[in-house]
C-alpha cells in the first residue's frame, strides 16, 4: 500500500498554510491601522482639549448613570487635577525643547548642505502642525 504524501509535501503543504495565514494577517493589520478618511470632503476637525473634555463628561455620565450632584464633583475634580497636568507639563517643557534642539542639531551635522535646507523646512513644518495640534490641549479633562 502507498502512502498518501510524503514528509515533503506534508512539509510543503504546512508552509503554504503557514504563508497564506501570513498574508492573510498582514491584509487585516493594514485594514485595521489604516486612518479613517472623510468621504464628504469636510474638513478635518482640529482636536481640542475641550472638545475632549465633553466627550469624557458625557461618556461619564451615560455609561456611570452620574446623578447631577456627582456631575458637579466630577467637573471640580477635572478641573482641579487640570491644574496640576498643566504644572506639570510646564515644568519638564523647558527640559524637553533643550533634548528636542540638541537632536536637531545633530541631525543637521549629519546631512548635506542640501538636504539641511530640506531639513529645516520639514521642520517648520512639523512645528507649525504641533502648535496647530496644541491650541486646545490643556493637559488632564
Amino acid at each position: 500500500m502507498k502512502r498518501s504524501g510524503s514528509p515533503l509535501w506534508i512539509g510543503f503543504y504546512l508552509l503554504l498554510v503557514f504563508l497564506s495565514g501570513a498574508l492573510v494577517g498582514a491584509f487585516g493589520f493594514r485594514l485595521y491601522s489604516a486612518g479613517v478618511v472623510k468621504a464628504d470632503g469636510t474638513p478635518k476637525q482640529p482636536r481640542t482639549h475641550e472638545a475632549a473634555r465633553q466627550r469624557y463628561l458625557k461618556d461619564m455620565e451615560s455609561r456611570l448613570h452620574l446623578d447631577e450632584v456627582q456631575k458637579v464633583e466630577l467637573i471640580k475634580v477635572l478641573d482641579e487635577f487640570r491644574g496640576r497636568y498643566r504644572a506639570a507639563r510646564d515644568k519638564v517643557e523647558p527640559e524637553m525643547k533643550q533634548i528636542q534642539s540638541e537632536q536637531r542639531q545633530k541631525i543637521r551635522l549629519l546631512l548635506r548642505e542640501e538636504q539641511q535646507a530640506a531639513y529645516d523646512k520639514m521642520l517648520e513644518e512639523l512645528d507649525r502642525k504641533r502648535r496647530e495640534d496644541a491650541s486646545g490641549r490643556g493637559g488632564g479633562f
